[in-house]
């Protein structure tokens, strides 16, 4: 089992060398309250962690550490999702989030210029890691280590949590730069996060570990 944030040395570095940032599916149709989500309930749980994901992408060019943007896209009548099996507000929205080549999958206006130059992983799943690219993308760069943050926690950010800890990378979870519509699934997920799957902690401590990897190495 890896530290938790109660447990996590205040002095730990994240090394730029061998570190990535991974944000999960900030975009319009999740986070903006005109997109499709917002139809279902509101989204400020996912619009307060704006703020901390453009601080912890700033800090991580700065630094020299990868930064890569999930998109989560959907196909309108896409057949292989039978949504009438779910039964949540969203899958009960007249079409999915997301749709390819709308607004709605875009990313949020307050983020679209940082994310300039960065990798996109484009993903039709939950994981950012299924049917994509992103753990080539990871391994060609010599990435050991994944600081994860997003929407929504419960959903996209877990599986991609735990994919990335099933590939044996090392995981930080940074929790207030992660949200869902249930708080209580939230929790949830960062205490499972926590006692399985790596380091789950705030955006102030992870800029203090980006600075500090910044030094004498």
């Amino acid at each position: 089992m890896r530290v938790s944030q109660a447990q996590a040395p205040q002095t730990e570095r994240i090394d730029p060398r061998s570190s990535a940032l991974i944000v999960v599916d900030m975009q319009n149709g999740f986070c903006h309250p005109d997109g499709t989500v917002a139809q279902a309930g509101p989204v400020d749980a996912h619009r307060a962690v704006i703020a901390p994901v453009a601080r912890l992408a700033q800090a991580c060019h700065e630094a020299g550490i990868p930064v890569f943007w999930s998109l989560q896209e959907h196909f309108e009548g896409d057949v292989s999702i039978d949504r009438s099996r779910l039964d949540n507000p969203q899958a009960r929205l007249p079409q999915p989030p997301c749709l390819r080549g709308t607004w709605d999958a875009e990313l949020v206006d307050e983020l679209r210029d940082l994310a300039h130059g960065d990798v996109h992983i484009v993903k039709h799943r939950a994981s950012a890691f299924y049917g994509t690219g992103l753990e080539v993308e990871l391994r060609m760069r010599g990435v050991r280590t994944v600081v994860v943050t997003g929407v929504s926690t419960s959903y996209c950010v877990d599986a991609t949590i735990r994919d990335a800890y099933a590939r044996d990378l090392g995981v930080i979870v940074v929790e207030d730069a992660c949200a869902s519509p249930w708080p209580d699934l939230h929790a949830a997920t960062m205490k499972n996060a926590a006692i399985f799957h790596g380091t789950v902690t705030n955006t102030a401590h992870v800029l203090g570990m980006i600075a500090a990897g910044k030094g004498p190495q």
